[in-house]
This record gives structure tokens, sequence and C-alpha cells, in this order.
């Protein structure tokens, strides 16, 4: 909770001695545009930047192995997202809600997406996924209603209930 509704912080530079961003370490901080995580940063705490309404970009560093349940849900000013090759799984609705979300570029090292984690993501149109990925979390894209591509490559061994529900223009290859 180091600076949970903080809302008048607009930038931040961290440190490269911070090795961990702890749980709801930036919630609530309403004006938040911008985050700079060094790559000294390891771990991203549940919950740490939710609700950080005006964060349009951040770049997830490549030491990250996992990115926390509800991580960046309803970030609702983030438009693009790219994770680094270092993270095997995104946590339960870890960008749940993020309603300006467009583009999601997902690593060949990823091996689940969560539950939740990209429900709700109204203006999501691309999302890039790898071979390597096993499992895609029940209601992971629930309610993307932009959606209208998406690849699932062989790798996927589990496709969870309701994963693709509400998604009207969702066009599915499996490959």
């Amino acid at each position: 909770y180091a600076f949970a509704g903080c809302s008048a912080l607009t930038h931040i530079t961290i440190p490269d001695s911070v090795e961990e961003i702890g749980k709801f370490a930036f919630s609530d901080c309403s004006s938040l545009t911008s985050i700079i995580i060094p790559n000294s940063v390891t771990n991203i705490g549940p919950y740490a930047f939710l609700r950080c309404s005006s964060l349009t970009n951040i770049t997830i560093p490549n030491r990250i192995q996992k990115i926390s349940d509800f991580s960046f849900s309803k970030c609702s000013s983030l438009v693009h997202v790219v994770i680094p090759n270092s993270v095997t799984k995104i946590g339960h609705y870890a960008f749940e809600s993020c309603s300006s979300l467009i583009s999601v570029v997902l690593p060949w090292s990823l091996e689940k997406i969560g539950s939740y984690t990209f429900a709700g993501c109204s203006s999501l149109v691309y999302v890039s996924i790898q071979s390597g990925l096993k499992i895609i979390g029940s209601y992971a894209f629930s309610s993307c209603t932009t959606l209208t591509e998406l690849t699932i490559p062989n790798s996927v061994t589990t496709i969870e209930s309701n994963a693709f529900e509400n998604c009207p223009l969702l066009i599915l290859t499996l490959k």
C-alpha cells in the first residue's frame, strides 16, 4: 500500500535498487499516467496498479516471471501492452476491464493465461499468442466485443469454460 490512493501522483521513476512492487503499491493512483519500472524488479504484486485510470502505457521489465492477479485491473486508459519473454503466467483478472486496451503481444514463454485476464477489454482488437501457451483460463477473453481474429497455437491443451464468451465478432483459427 506504499502509494495507494495518492490521487495527485502523475509520474514515478522507480530506482534500480527496487526488486519488488508490493501488493496494492500504486492502487487507486487515478492521475498516474506513466511509470518506469527498472529491470531490477522481479515481481509485481497483486493489485499493484489496480484502478490507475490514467495510466496509458507500461513497460514490464524482462525479469518478471509472473504478472500477479489484478495487477493492472481496471486501468481504463491503458492502450498497449507488451509482455516480455520472461513471463510464464498471467494471473487472474490481471488486465480485466482495461476498456481502452487495443493490443496485447504475448511472449513464446507464456504458458498460462488466468481466468478473466482480459475480460471486459471492450476495445481489444489484436492479440498475438505465440506457441508455448498451454492454458487459456475461464472467461479469459469474455466480453472482448471488438476482438475479430485470434490464432490459437497447437501447444494449447486446455481452453477453460466461457473463455471467449460474448465475443460476437471473433473468428478463431487453430494452428
